[in-house]
């Protein structure tokens, strides 16, 4: 796989101050090939302004397309 092609997901573990329960946060490397399609997607989707927004899109539409299955 060619380095515009590949796609960075950091994971990290954060506690919540007060409760002390442990989350799970991630952060996505935006660039590349993936920075090329989410612009586009961006362009076709006016209802998302940022990457955050178009990212969750498109995993909730995984997801139901998951559940599906």
């Amino acid at each position: 796989m060619s380095q515009e092609n590949m796609l960075v997901i950091l994971n990290e573990q954060f506690e919540n101050a007060d409760t002390k329960e442990k989350v799970e946060g991630i952060t996505i490397m935006i660039d590349g090939k993936f920075k090329k399609v989410l612009d586009i997607m961006l362009e076709q989707h006016e209802d998302c302004n940022s990457y955050a927004e178009i990212i969750q899109k498109i995993l909730f539409k995984g997801i139901e397309e998951m559940m599906k299955e």
